[in-house]
């Protein structure tokens, strides 16, 4: 029934859902690593600045008496460094026994499991005031005897980050919905082209007369498709050889029947004579009879 019989495919439509089936799949990868990549290089500009402004502050913590630590922060310094018409920016500085010195006295701490030591400025993204934020600090050691680390921190909101990131995401999404279209177009072309020595194949043998069967040129056919034009050269040549053999068969055949034929058309001439008497036309009769059945 024809209900089970296997819908005919196009070669050109296959190969072009196959190359671009996963252009298309990739696509949205490639946003997706890109959106990865945008994060992380719109965050390393800001985190240097508040690397900076870490190291800035912690140059201000000094030793005031033998045993306490002093932070002197001038207002206008203060004030520029919350000027941010972005982001909310929040500082904190704690002394030696982990007591406030100045800035916001909420701003989260680090991890309780983390082992204060001093050395680099040390970044983490937190929580403040329901907001995300990142935050910078840094361990610094006092020449106070027998005392702790102090602690700098500065922290900041993520919009500027946000916004530099999807800044960066639109200056090369944009660009790819021009290139997608672009590629499938050049795809598209370029298997036109591929197929185009098949359908040069195929008008070669439609140009060709019945009895023309002659191999077909394997050297003028893509080195993919020469299997099958071979294949086509042994059919042509075992059909060609099938048709000489029944040629001979026809020619022997015709040969072979020339004679009774002969021996047919003498005794019917003999029968048609004039003056033939009856039993010479009754023998004339079981000849024909006789030769017909020999032949």
């Amino acid at each position: 029934m024809k209900i089970f019989q296997r819908e005919q495919r196009s070669l050109f439509g296959e190969i072009l859902d196959w190359m671009l089936t996963p252009l298309l799949l990739l696509w949205p990868v490639s946003l997706a690593l890109t959106w990865l990549v945008a994060q992380g290089i719109a965050g390393k500009p800001f985190d240097r600045a508040l690397e900076y402004n870490v190291q800035a502050l912690s140059q201000l913590l000094v030793v005031a008496q033998p045993d306490h630590a002093q932070f002197n922060l001038p207002l206008p310094a203060r004030e520029i460094m919350r000027a941010d018409d972005s982001d909310q920016v929040y500082y904190q500085v704690r002394g030696v026994r982990g007591e406030l010195l100045s800035g916001d006295t909420d701003l989260p701490l680090p991890p309780a499991d983390e082992k204060p030591a001093e050395g680099p400025v040390h970044l983490r993204d937190d929580e403040m005031r329901g907001l995300d934020v990142r935050v910078a600090y840094l361990w610094i050691k006092l020449d106070i005897a027998g005392s702790q680390l102090a602690l700098v921190q500065v922290a900041e909101t993520r919009e500027k980050r946000s916004v530099l990131a999807a800044e960066i995401i639109k200056g090369v999404m944009l660009p790819q919905f021009v290139i997608l279209p672009l590629a499938v177009l050049l795809v598209w072309l370029a298997l036109a082209r591929g197929i185009r020595p098949l359908k040069r194949l195929e008008d070669r043998i439609r140009a060709r007369t019945s009895d023309d069967l002659s191999p077909l040129d394997e050297k003028a056919v893509p080195l993919e498709v020469a299997p099958l034009v071979s294949s086509v050269n042994d059919l042509l040549t075992r059909l060609k050889d099938s048709i000489a053999t029944q040629k001979r068969f026809l020619a022997d055949a015709a040969h072979q029947l020339k004679t009774p034929l002969a021996g047919l058309r003498m005794q019917a001439d003999l029968a048609q004579r004039e003056g033939t008497s009856t039993a010479e036309l009754k023998r004339s009769l079981q000849q024909i009879g006789r030769s017909s059945i020999r032949a």
